[in-house]
């Protein structure tokens, strides 16, 4: 039971709305074929930047609140004798400026994302009786994050919830336990398709043509476990690029930002889980976004026959009793 609840007790992460582009601790752990994921959170995002913090308004009179509410959806199985796992993402965006002395609210849907991802080193697709008896191992993971322009926009506005562009973040991820600890360092990039509409910041201008450089960036978490159902994690990120073109003229505003934060899990049982993550700016150049994110989010597990199994064990337990 104790190896049961050490290994199940994670949460997923919203990857749209980081400004620093951190992915969170323990999300390319393995999991058992057949399991599922169902999960709600909350994030209010401090900035100067859009939602994804690609695009940064270098003005200290730039105040961005956003409050985004979203529901995820995973579901892990076997490919090619590892375990995959393909998860959506829905958020509802709600957004509050203050610039340059103006107020300005705008709410709707954000871009929709889908995730796809596999090991490469360890993570054997388990079913889960079997994954319970598997001790945790060194893990080399990928996965493709694509979020897809099927949000709110409009180009006669500042302010949206959506991108109106596709964007693709390739990742790779290594995964190294020791002892109680989990150490954790993720490579990635995030290209960007052509935004053909992007709003004029004057009330009579005509909607310009945004392209952006790929940024590259990494991230690493140290995890402590403290017991079956509590972990932290130390977090810290950093990303370069992201230079823009408008109407064809580079805009030289490439970022360089570092991020720095923390996560809380806890598990009060294994169908039910909890967690809190923060992050913040700590350093980067002028065209580097500020401020800082803060979660909350709530995940219900199920599937791949654990109910099943924990009422096998339990029956056990009682015999043997």
């Amino acid at each position: 039971m104790n190896k049961l609840y050490a290994t199940l007790i994670f949460l997923m992460t919203i990857q749209m709305a980081v400004s620093q582009n951190a992915t969170e601790a323990k999300i390319y752990q393995n999991y058992p074929i057949g399991m599922q994921m169902l999960q709600g959170g909350y994030l209010l995002q401090t900035t100067n930047s859009t939602i994804d913090g690609a695009i940064t308004i270098p003005n200290r009179d730039i105040d961005i609140n956003a409050h985004i509410g979203y529901v995820r959806y995973a579901n892990f199985f076997n490919l090619a004798g590892k375990t995959a796992g393909v998860q959506v993402m829905l958020p509802y965006v709600n957004i509050d400026a203050d610039i340059l002395g103006y107020n300005a609210n705008k709410s709707g849907m954000g871009d929709i994302m889908v995730v796809l991802g596999t090991n490469i080193i360890g993570g054997d697709a388990l079913s889960f009786p079997q994954f319970l008896q598997t001790k945790k191992q060194l893990a080399l993971a990928w996965s493709l994050a694509v979020t897809m322009p099927t949000g709110s926009y409009s180009d006669s506005q500042l302010l949206n919830p959506g991108g109106n562009r596709w964007q693709f973040k390739p990742e790779i991820a290594l995964t190294v336990p020791v002892d109680n600890w989990d150490f954790e360092a993720y490579l990635n990039a995030k290209f960007f398709t052509r935004n053909n509409a992007l709003p004029n910041l004057l009330p009579s201008g005509t909607p310009s043509v945004l392209e952006q450089k790929a940024f590259y960036g990494l991230t690493l978490h140290a995890v402590y476990n403290f017991n079956q159902k509590f972990w932290i994690s130390a977090d810290a990120a950093g990303r370069v690029g992201g230079e823009t073109k408008k109407d064809g003229i580079a805009q030289e505003d490439s970022q360089s930002v570092a991020g720095v934060g923390g996560t809380f899990n806890y598990s009060p049982s294994l169908f039910h889980q909890f967690g809190i993550n923060y992050i913040t700016a700590a350093g980067g150049n002028d065209y580097a976004p500020n401020g800082s994110l803060f979660t909350v989010k709530y995940t219900y597990v199920f599937g791949g026959g654990m109910k099943k199994t924990m009422l096998a064990l339990k029956n056990q337990n009682q015999n043997n009793q």
